[in-house]
């Protein structure tokens, strides 16, 4: 990361302030970080606590934009057809898995707009990363949409393996049942969180 990359990342942790709940349970080797997706914030949580050698599925729309594609280029940021994920996509990204890279993936394919913190339903082949590459996920919860000098929230999960899929057939089916099982993780991580913070909102109420 180039100096004015560090500076921009401490200028946004400083107005968009968060902690962190897990970091326990970032693993030593690298994975597939599986986050939800609210605002382009989120993408200066992530590089914060994962700065080295980590990559971003973006979507190839965002990527188009002369400003923001070349920043987030610079942090890292891989261009996807997230309707189309052809074979070269795909094994571009494994290799860089292989490489003892990280890779982080919203799953939902896009920022939740909807103005409520519920999941979207995650995008096809999302999990084929993991899958093929055969890399633990390592799921990240954000607690809501990042506002000026408000604090937000972030849970780390524990990593997991889909060893269960690693020798199937990748067919629609399969694929289904995989997402499912992966949203069903991060559903439960983010109740976590919200019921961590809503404990320590409790608490600040009975000190003043």
């Amino acid at each position: 990361m180039n100096l004015f990359n560090k500076f921009l990342i401490k200028t946004a942790n400083a107005i968009y302030p968060f902690k962190i709940f897990g970091l326990e349970n970032i693993p030593e080797s690298n994975c597939v970080i599986c986050s939800n997706h609210l605002s382009i914030i989120d993408v200066t949580y992530i590089v914060k606590l994962f700065n080295k050698n980590t990559y971003f599925v973006a979507k190839k729309e965002v990527m188009k934009g002369k400003f923001v594609g070349k920043l987030l280029a610079s942090f890292g940021g891989i261009p996807i057809d997230r309707d189309n994920v052809d074979i070269r996509s795909l094994m571009n990204f494994i290799k860089l898995l292989k490489n003892g890279n990280n890779l982080v993936i919203f799953p939902e394919g896009t920022r939740n707009k909807t103005g409520s913190t519920d999941m979207l339903p995650f995008k096809g082949g999302s999990m084929l990363f993991a899958v093929k590459s055969k890399k633990a996920i390592l799921p990240l919860v954000v607690y809501k949409k990042a506002r000026l000098f408000r604090k937000n929230y972030l849970m780390i999960g524990k990593p997991f393996e889909l060893s269960d899929f690693y020798d199937k057939q990748m067919t629609e089916d399969v694929i289904s049942v995989l997402e499912k099982q992966v949203r069903d993780r991060m559903v439960e991580l983010q109740k976590e969180l919200f019921d961590r913070v809503d404990s320590l909102k409790k608490k600040k109420g009975k000190k003043k």
